[in-house]
């Protein structure tokens, strides 16, 4: 590609971006609600500029040109980052509006983040919130992609694509039924629960993941009866036949109290979750405002 001859303009970015996306120029002119000729016209005045094609047109057929691939990476970043100034600049006001995109491990927002979210809206009603549930993986990588201002997972991270900040240590507790042979105990060690039949977390979950490293370190090997991706059905196989379960202590605060917990040593079983952050990206107002409520509940107790 030869130097620039004069200045890309936004418009044509967006032209290209749209085309690029879609890989169909009827459908990007639709989507930006213009005449595919107007479209098509911004793309061959981009491509002159550049001094070469950003598409291949076979027939019917769109498909982006070696220039085109590597020119849609840094037109994405362009406009994440002037997404973010205009950010930036309507947050002088004083969080009197704007929008403000969390994304949240399943447990955390089930159990955790309710209070912190009735608090905020409160405080903030003119801020309009987005909170989508997603796996941790998830989580970073719409992050990286500008998608989200803020995230809720599990450390240490999958990717080392986010800032990481804990904010919450929980233990990881032992839940029995009363008819248990461990529900008198105050602790248990890991190797008294070797071959026990076990309840837990599928192993697409971090928390299943964690319990199994903790097994491995305290020399254990659950028998593990169910899997599951829901507490109550956890709970349920307690409550119905001799099963163990590991829980995080806040899930069994206001669990039935026929059951009992049991503290594990041998190791200490804990889960941190923490605020996931962007890495190289302007942190919104709103984003640092709901991350010092994070702090104020949690890092205070």
């Amino acid at each position: 590609m030869s130097r620039f001859p004069s200045a890309i303009t936004l418009r044509q970015l967006e032209y290209f971006l749209a085309a690029a996306e879609t890989l169909h120029f009827t459908k990007a002119a639709e989507s930006l609600a213009v005449t595919q000729p107007t479209l098509s016209h911004q793309i061959g005045q981009l491509e002159m500029q550049l001094g070469g094609p950003l598409f291949d047109r076979i027939g019917k057929k769109v498909r982006l040109t070696e220039s085109g691939h590597l020119l849609k990476g840094f037109a994405d970043r362009a406009i994440r980052e002037l997404e973010a100034g205009r950010v930036a600049l309507s947050e002088l006001e004083g969080m009197v509006r704007g929008d403000l995109r969390i994304g949240v491990i399943q447990s955390f927002s089930r159990i955790l983040l309710p209070s912190i979210l009735g608090n905020f809206i409160t405080r903030y009603p003119s801020i309009r919130l987005s909170i989508r549930e997603m796996t941790g993986v998830e989580i970073e990588q719409r992050l990286a992609d500008g998608a989200l201002d803020l995230g809720i997972a599990f450390a240490p991270t999958a990717l080392d694509s986010a800032e990481v900040e804990p904010v919450l240590q929980e233990e990881m507790l032992l839940v029995v039924g009363p008819e248990s042979e461990f529900a008198s105990r105050k602790w248990v060690r890991f190797t008294e629960l070797d071959g026990k039949p076990f309840a837990l977390l599928g192993g697409e979950f971090t928390t299943r993941r964690l319990i199994d490293r903790y097994f491995a370190e305290g020399g254990a090997t659950p028998r593990v009866v169910c899997e599951t991706n829901s507490m109550e059905v956890m709970l349920g196989a307690v409550t119905e036949g001799a099963v163990c379960a590991l829980m995080p202590e806040y899930s069994v605060h206001d669990v039935d109290p026929r059951f009992r917990t049991v503290r594990l040593r041998e190791p200490r079983p804990v889960r941190t979750s923490a605020l996931l952050w962007p890495k190289h990206s302007f942190r919104t107002a709103s984003a640092r405002t709901f991350g010092q409520m994070m702090r104020d509940r949690f890092l205070s107790r």
